[in-house]
């Protein structure tokens, strides 16, 4: 399609993704005789300046409106500008199971410096590999290719498809510190129950780099959620009755999915001095089914 609308389908025996130049957002994917395990809504709109909608979006440079010098940055663009631009595709790295993008300064548009903390100009690579088969694992890669340190934070925003979130429940986080984004403040909380439940409004940030694993009731599957390079995993649901306006979706499809993040944000954001480089990797795999 015109106007960097691209689409591009990893499929192979093992299971098949696809995902978009814009953004380079994994907007579905599903290992084989599964239903799909990365959600989408029903419906998909293609317009510049604006999100596709779930998938798998990348947050960069920074995460929700910024946070620099110990508190928000308020920056206007929410997660970054990564999300909203069209990566450039290595088509020699193009398989039946693997697809590499990447994004530099050179394709960036005015305002979208400066960054965290005024960096000025950061020059930057970022290389964003998928492979998809049975799993499915998402690595996104910046360098400092210029001469001045810069931080940044970023987020694999990960949608997962749930048959209703009354019936999903995440486990692996108790006894994690986190920050609950629902309260004023952002209040430090621990989580004292062995899994996290849905239905209310749930937007936290825990501190845990371990594994978790996300039990659907309804589906009758465990997905297994696995990262690196990340101290920090986000999670999110809106809940009734916010979710009903989100993203101009349907009514009640809120209900359907779950977002466990990936993340490196706040006062953990990544400060790359020039010629480092970070890799930020989550990991999918579907561990049981009704079989």
């Amino acid at each position: 399609m015109g106007d960097g609308f691209a689409f591009r389908t990893v499929a192979n025996g093992d299971g098949a993704a696809t995902l978009s130049d814009y953004g380079a957002q994994v907007l579905r994917w599903a290992p084989a005789g599964q239903p799909d395990v990365v959600w989408g809504p029903s419906s998909c709109y293609a317009r510049r300046g604006e999100t596709l909608g779930g998938g798998v979006p990348i947050a960069f440079p920074w995460f929700g409106p910024g946070f620099a010098n110990g508190r928000q940055a308020a920056k206007p663009l929410i997660h970054g500008f990564a999300r909203l631009r069209t990566w450039f595709l290595d088509a020699e790295s193009f398989t039946d199971r693997h697809i590499r993008y990447t994004l530099d300064a050179a394709q960036l548009e005015p305002g979208d410096s400066p960054w965290l903390g005024g960096d000025p100009d950061p020059r930057f690579s970022a290389i964003y590999d998928v492979e998809a088969g049975r799993a499915l694992t998402m690595t996104l890669t910046v360098t400092n290719e210029g001469d001045a340190p810069f931080s940044y934070e970023a987020a694999l925003h990960t949608y997962l498809h749930v048959g209703d979130v009354s019936g999903a429940r995440l486990a692996g986080l108790r006894g994690a510190d986190y920050l609950d984004a629902t309260r004023e403040g952002y209040p430090a909380c621990v989580q004292d129950d062995p899994e996290v439940a849905f239905g209310a409004h749930v937007d936290r940030v825990y501190d845990s780099d371990g594994p978790l694993e996300l039990h659907d009731d309804v589906l009758g599957r465990v997905i297994r959620i696995a990262k690196s390079g990340s101290p920090q995993t986000v999670v999110w649901n809106p809940g009734q009755p916010f979710g009903e306006p989100v993203n101009a979706r349907e009514a009640g499809e809120w209900r359907t999915f779950v977002c466990v993040e990936a993340a490196v944000c706040r006062e953990r954001a990544v400060r790359l001095a020039p010629g480092e480089s970070y890799a930020l990797s989550q990991a999918l795999e579907v561990l049981s089914d009704r079989s």
